[in-house]
């Protein structure tokens, strides 16, 4: 279930509330709690014997808020330690409630990620969202506390989560694997209807991420956009991939067989049914696919 978006009008700039709602896939370990702030981004909290685990900060400290007292219940005497994905502002908007009060933990990351959020590139976008929506108003860009520059495990305990590098959208993306409950965190490393390509030079990154991840035999996929939970979904991105590129190099890059709404029925869904925004993903896939074949020629 999604919760519908409310767009309201404040001094001139957008403000757009949003309510976290906690959800359920049936069968996955309750260890594993699921929480959605509307169409935007889906973050995850394991529960371990030792820690209290975080995978992303949302987009926004309200948001963060709004988990954290979701799991309030869960904190106890537990390590808390928030992890970040990668540093795409719907994944770490949310960092500095780990540092400030609210709840205090160990952010950790990738070093790419780090670097990121330490950019003028990240100030510049935070810049301009500060000044087109007033729910941005209270953001600081948070870095972590500790960064890695490959892989990491945290033992939880009964959980261990290992901490692994999937390329493609984001360098230096991680995505997080519970084996004793072979649950697989993709981040926006895996997604439904499909991944976010930014450009032709990630695909090669971006396929092999999703091969490695498939590699693990998963029984619970958990991407942070899309939804679902289903084994099958790096297999299904890696098959939409596949006709992207068998269509553009028979030159139908521009025909109706390559549209958003026929890419849709490739996985038996209607736009009706996803966000708008994977329409903008679906013609960056297709574009970044066409200068991919050209590299490859």
């Amino acid at each position: 279930m999604r919760l519908s978006l409310l767009v309201l009008w404040d001094t001139g700039r957008m403000s757009s509330p949003m309510t976290v709602q906690e959800f359920y896939h049936p069968g996955l370990d309750p260890r594993i709690r699921c929480f959605r702030a509307g169409e935007e981004v889906d973050t995850f909290v394991v529960v371990t014997e030792r820690m209290l685990i975080y995978l992303d900060s949302m987009s926004t400290p309200e948001l963060m808020r709004q988990v954290i007292e979701l799991t309030s219940v869960d904190a106890g005497a537990r390590q808390v330690v928030v992890i970040n994905t990668h540093a795409d502002w719907d994944h770490v908007y949310g960092n500095q409630v780990f540092e400030r009060g609210d709840l205090r933990g160990l952010i950790v990351a990738s070093e790419a990620t780090a670097a990121r959020l330490h950019s003028e590139e990240a100030r510049a976008v935070l810049a301009s969202q500060q000044a087109q929506d007033t729910r941005f108003e209270a953001v600081k860009l948070t870095p972590p506390h500790l960064t890695f520059p490959d892989t990491l495990t945290l033992d939880g305990g009964d959980l261990s989560l290992h901490l692994f590098p999937t390329p493609g959208h984001r360098q230096g993306h991680v995505s997080v694997w519970i084996p004793e409950v072979r649950t697989l965190l993709a981040g926006d490393a895996a997604e439904y209807p499909w991944p976010c390509i930014g450009t032709y030079s990630d695909l090669d990154a971006l396929r092999a991420s999703l091969e490695r991840m498939t590699a693990l035999d998963p029984a619970f996929v958990l991407p942070c956009h899309g939804g679902t939970s289903s084994p099958d979904l790096m297999a299904r991105n890696l098959a939409y991939l596949d006709r992207l590129a068998e269509l553009v190099s028979a030159g139908l890059a521009d025909a109706p067989e390559l549209s958003y709404e026929a890419a849709l029925t490739w996985l038996g869904t209607t736009p009706d049914a996803v966000p708008g925004f994977y329409r903008d993903f679906h013609q960056g896939a297709v574009k970044a696919t066409r200068e991919w074949l050209g590299e490859q020629a």
